[in-house]
């Protein structure tokens, strides 16, 4: 994983080219929640093949959403 520096960062992976870059960070689990929401606003679905996930510090996954 690509590291973040803020307190939470979002990944987007593209499991077509199996790769995963950094969309953004934040301070709190709220903003890196509106991150996701600003950034792929009808895009968010069970039936999207693309994961998006916030990470806190340690690595952790705290939240995951499939995009399409």
């Amino acid at each position: 994983m690509i590291p973040h520096t803020q307190a939470f960062g979002v990944y987007h992976w593209d499991t077509f080219d199996n790769e995963t870059f950094l969309v953004g960070e934040a301070d709190t689990l709220a903003d890196a929640q509106q991150i996701v929401k600003n950034k792929y606003h009808g895009r968010i679905g069970s039936d999207g093949a693309d994961k998006v996930d916030i990470v806190d510090r340690d690595g952790n996954i705290v939240e995951q959403v499939s995009v399409r």
